[in-house]
């Protein structure tokens, strides 16, 4: 029978087999999660030094880790007898100690992953000794049995080396660091160091403000140390929140990190930035950093998509350590719904605490606070639940007004991200917002960080990121440009060149969307508008004249064509409008224009234009099929378009142009038939050339044709018409052809609406001759041709080259009253004669005068009208027509030739000889009428005096040849050329008549009334057109007694002139000075006799005579 001690023996060492084999299996299924599981070694480590020593201590670490192990050791408290045995047996350390995460237990079992085979150093607590020995888990068996027992055997080794090792002496020596853990790696063990090393750098930091109990952790990678520190800055409250600032530093980084952490009694909250050139940037919490904390962290949670870490020890955490139970498939725990607890309530603190500090600490980066997104797909978590919880977050925190560009806070929803699908065009769209004063762009910096907030954003929502309402790509920009309608407001609203800035925003649009939009309007035209793309053509006409002409008669090609300050790029769908086209639409457009449209300027100045730009470029075949203007008063609007006439009598320029030439001609010529006036500010004579030299125009009313003579012109033009007889057939017929170059005048003929034909009146005939006599005379160079002579076969036939005269001779056009329709206004047409022309003119006296001239002469001769019987017949009076008939009399019967007679009739200068002497001698009789009456008056008195016994008398003395004789002043002169002076006893007085504010005297009669100043006296006769009689006289003939006083020193001075004159011309040695006779006049103003120095006729004879 079994003992009952064998029984118990058993019994204890069955359950130490039964854990061994747990224990076994256990690590087996770390070997074969390796994944999952290599990255946590460190922290396992990490915790168990953490559990070493009391909540209020502090425990320092340093890892040494170099090609072939790792060393792990800290300062903490020794070793429990219970704490080494439950090492080596595998089973944890934790009672009821709430501080305790748990000491060598399943954790632990994570670091054989570096190696099965493990060196374990240090110090059993109550002077218990040091020791030092192998923990051997390296099982080489794999059946399953045979391994546990293998396995449950290295056990009982390793316990057995760890008495055995037991010593008072420290193995390690005489630091602080008496405990020590060494992992001998092999090849899987290297890649396990290096992937629980690779976050060290991120995560300690966290890891040290988590926990209290950690101080100094140094790591050793091949004999480099880094150590990691913590310190306490600050502490206050944001939102009735407690938030504590920790600097956390590193030995081998300049870089500071700050932690902000929100201390709550159930978690913690922590946001770090990084100081850079004295300014904190939030740091991104990105896929190195799990973003939840159970103490230490929980590996595998780096992908939840908050921008926040959060610790909580109320955490129902995965056995795993790599995540939290926050989806229970339909069974909600109480473990779940406080994990979601503590996550909506830590993250809702942190958006509304975080932002206060951001703004108040002026953090930059501020994208990072807002890196929500979908989280990975982690199989303990609920999507849904948290998708929506971010959203709701996302809510909030993009009203909050924190984020500092410039001078200003903005919330995220104010902010604008430019965004296109295509990398390399970010920058390009990135600029082209900047430079608009309407959004609030971005750092260009910051650019890709916003648009993976944005993107993240519309994932959550299951959205495009177009429909972010602050993303601005191509669409935004399109409708930008179409709301602002016009350059100017666009210009109005951007920082650069609105031409470069458009030029780019298309090229973006092409190169964002692969094509150019064509229904949006957004693409420049020449007026400056937005208008859609499909609406608009290149402009190939590239000619402003043509665009404006466009303007003016509602073509708008401006509106059509393409600004030509975009650069040309290329767009499906939009051709080039050639100028080809534009021409005829021009003109198409222009003929389709009703004469009433032409009311405005507008309209007027484009047809002008428009004919003036054809001709410049010379396109004759367009001109030939467009309508141009005349102005006619028959029509309601004034005014008519028609193509150009053909025929022999082609349209004339606007009167304007030729009637300084032919002011005549253009009083007698139709508006109809002259271009309309509207073209003269566009053409110039260039032009009208240009239109005569193709066949459109006359350039001139004075036309020469050369042609091919019809049977008509023929008639008229040739000499004699006997030397046409040879030339012809039996029938009459000419059998030759007659080529000629001969002159006429634009319309000047019977035919319908022509000049003769227009003409009615005897006005409009007085207009025609007045024409042909002095206009058409004067300009024909051919007028006085004699003839051309033609040689046709034998026979040599003189032609005239003057159509127009030809006609003016042989038909009726001189309009004159018919006689046998009495009380009437009726009036009949005859050929010219000297009696119907003589009616026509004798009231004009301006056409009269012109009749005399030779070439009027030469005309009326070859129309065969006496220029003799016509000159008389307009004679206004039988006397007058006497005179004419004596000097006519005289003339032929003097002897004198005929030739002669002309030659004395055309000299102008024999003319104003016989002229003159003529004013002289009705000067003489008039001045010889009024000395009579001076005469008269003065004896009137002096025969009172006499009667009253004075001694005087009156007479008539000749006074030299020195007179004056002008219109403006003259003097007495008797019928031998003498001017005669008044003698009154010893008196001289001098009669001056004068229609000027003067009287003139010689110099003879000046020396001679200053030389008699006591006995010189001046009449002055002023002529006012008034008729002279003796009242006339009476009243304003003026006495001037003392003139020869006024004149002394004039005369004195004019004497010196004279001597020094003649000594001028005498001269001194050998040189004189030849000075040509001119007249010297002495004026005497009428100021002088309109004075009281000038008295009447009776005054002077009383003043100086009376005894």
């Amino acid at each position: 029978m079994i003992d009952k001690n064998t029984l118990e023996k058993r019994r204890t060492e069955y359950a130490e087999e039964l854990h061994a084999g747990s224990v076994y299996r256990d690590i087996l299924a770390r070997e074969k999660e390796r994944p999952i599981y290599e990255k946590r070694w460190f922290w396992e480590l990490l915790q168990n030094a953490k559990d070493s020593v009391a909540v209020d201590n502090n425990v320092n670490v340093k890892i040494e880790i170099n090609d072939n192990e790792v060393s792990f050791s800290h300062t903490g408290n020794s070793f429990k007898v219970d704490e080494i045995l439950s090492l080596i047996i595998q089973g944890s350390s934790k009672t009821d100690d709430d501080s305790k995460t748990g000491r060598f237990g399943t954790g632990f079992m994570t670091t054989y992953l570096l190696s099965k085979k493990v060196k374990i150093a240090g110090q059993l607590e109550a002077a218990g000794g040091f020791f030092e020995f192998d923990l051997n888990r390296d099982v080489n068996d794999s059946k399953d049995n045979n391994a546990i027992k293998e396995f449950f055997r290295l056990q009982q080794e390793s316990n057995d080396k760890f008495i055995s090792s037991i010593r008072e002496a420290s193995y390690l020596g005489e630091g602080n660091f008496q405990t020590r853990f060494i992992y001998n790696l092999d090849d899987k063990g290297k890649i396990t160091s290096e992937k629980g090393l690779k976050s060290l750098n991120e995560l300690i930091p966290f890891t040290q403000i988590f926990n209290s109990q950690i101080g100094t952790i140094t790591v050793v990678k091949d004999g480099n140390p880094v150590t990691y520190e913590k310190s306490k800055l600050n502490s206050y409250e944001v939102e009735s929140n407690k938030v504590e600032e920790w600097v956390l530093k590193s030995s081998d980084s300049d870089s500071e990190l700050k932690a902000y952490l929100i201390r709550e009694e159930e978690f913690d909250v922590v946001c770090v930035t990084e100081k850079k050139e004295g300014v904190e940037y939030l740091k991104n919490l990105n896929s190195q950093y799990p973003k939840l904390f159970f103490t230490f962290p929980l590996i595998g949670t780096e992908e939840l998509g908050i921008p926040f870490i959060i610790n909580s020890t109320l955490f129902d955490p995965k056995i795993e350590r790599d995540g939290i139970y926050l989806k229970s498939d339909g069974n909600e725990s109480n473990g779940i719904n406080k994990n979601k607890e503590l996550i909506t309530k830590s993250l809702e603190i942190a958006i509304a605490v975080y932002p206060e500090i951001i703004k108040k600490n002026n953090i930059r980066s501020h994208f990072n606070i807002f890196d929500f997104s979908k989280s990975k797909g982690y199989s303990w978590i609920d999507d849904d639940w948290f998708t929506k919880l971010k959203i709701s977050l996302i809510d909030k925190i993009t009203e909050e007004e924190f984020i500092h560009l410039g001078d200003f806070y903005y919330k995220y929803n104010g902010l604008d991200i430019p965004y296109s699908p295509d990398e390399k065009l970010l920058e390009d769209v990135w600029k082209l917002v900047n430079e608009s004063k309407s959004y609030n762009a971005i750092p260009y910096a910051e650019q890709s960080d916003w648009i993976r907030i944005a993107e993240n954003f519309a994932s959550m929502k299951n959205k495009d990121v177009f429909e972010e309402s602050n993303i601005i790509g191509s669409k935004e920009l399109k409708n930008y440009v179409s709301i602002e309608a016009k350059l100017t407001s666009l210009k109005d609203d951007l920082e650069v060149h609105v031409y470069d800035w458009l030029d780019r925003l298309y090229q973006f649009i092409i190169d964002d969307l692969g094509e150019f939009t064509l229904k949006k309007k957004i693409l420049l035209n020449q007026e400056n508008d937005f208008v859609e793309a499909e609406k608009l053509s290149w402009d190939e006409i590239k000619d402003e004249v043509l665009i404006t002409i466009s303007n003016k008669i509602d073509l708008n090609f401006s509106k059509e064509l393409i600004s030509k300050d975009i650069k040309i790029f290329e767009i499906t769908g939009v051709e080039a409008y050639k100028k080809d086209s534009a021409i005829e639409n021009l003109k198409n457009k222009l003929n389709q224009l009703k004469d009433s449209d032409y009311a405005t300027q507008e309209k007027l100045e484009a047809n002008a234009t428009f004919l003036k730009w054809l001709i410049d470029n010379s396109k004759n075949e367009i001109i030939k099929d467009l309508k141009i203007l005349s102005f006619d008063k028959k029509e309601e609007s004034n005014l008519i378009s028609r193509v150009f006439p053909s025929g022999k009598h082609l349209i004339l320029p606007p009167k304007d142009f030729f009637k300084k030439g032919f002011p005549k001609y253009s009083e007698i010529i139709r508006d109809k038939d002259c271009m309309h006036h509207s073209y003269t500010n566009s053409l110039g004579s260039s032009d009208y050339e240009s239109l005569d030299k193709w066949g459109f125009i006359h350039y001139s009313p004075l036309v020469k044709r050369k042609e091919k003579l019809d049977p008509k012109t023929i008639d008229l033009l040739i000499q004699n018409s006997n030397d046409l007889t040879p030339l012809k057939d039996d029938d009459g017929k000419l059998t030759v052809e007659i080529e000629l170059e001969y002159s006429d005048f634009a319309y000047l003929t019977t035919s319908e609406g022509h000049i003769y034909d227009r003409n009615s009146t005897t006005s409009s005939s007085l207009k025609i001759f007045d024409f042909l006599l002095n206009e058409a005379s004067e300009k024909d160079e051919y007028f006085n041709f004699g003839g051309e002579t033609i040689t046709v076969g034998d026979n040599q036939i003189v032609f005239d080259k003057t159509l127009w005269l030809k006609r003016a001779k042989n038909i009726q056009w001189v309009n004159v009253k018919d006689i046998e329709s009495e009380g009437t206004n009726k009036f009949v047409k005859e050929v010219p004669s000297s009696k119907n022309l003589s009616e026509l003119i004798k009231d004009n006296d301006d056409l009269v005068k012109t009749i005399r001239g030779e070439k009027q002469i030469t005309f009326l001769s070859k129309i065969k009208v006496g220029v003799s019987d016509l000159i008389r017949n307009t004679l206004k009076t039988d006397e007058i027509r006497i005179s004419w008939d004596k000097a006519l009399t005289t003339m032929i019967t003097s002897g004198v030739s005929p030739e002669l007679a002309q030659e004395i009739f055309s000299d102008p200068v024999i003319q104003n000889e016989y002229k003159k002497r003529l004013d002289d001698k009705k000067l003489i009789n008039r001045n010889q009428q009024l000395g009579a009456i001076v005469e008269e008056l003065f004896r009137e008195l002096i025969l009172k005096l006499k009667e009253q016994g004075v001694n005087i008398d009156i007479i008539r003395k000749p006074f030299g040849s020195d007179y004056l004789l002008s219109d403006e002043s003259s003097d007495l002169v008797n019928n031998n050329k003498q001017e005669e002076i008044f003698n009154i006893n010893d008196w001289l007085i001098e009669l001056k008549a004068t229609g000027k504010n003067y009287a003139a005297m010689t110099s003879l009669q000046a020396t001679t009334a200053a030389d008699k100043k006591d006995n010189y006296a001046l009449v002055v006769v002023p002529l006012d057109g008034s008729d002279l009689n003796i009242e006339y006289v009476r009243t304003h003939a003026k006495v001037v007694g003392n003139i020869g006083y006024k004149l002394v020193p004039v005369v004195g001075e004019f004497n010196d002139i004279e001597s020094h004159k003649n000594e001028l011309i005498t001269g001194h040695d050998g040189v004189s000075v030849n000075i040509e006779d001119h007249n010297v006049r002495f004026r005497v103003d009428s100021t002088v006799w309109n004075s009281e120095e000038g008295i009447s006729i009776s005054e002077f004879i009383e003043t100086h005579f009376k005894e």
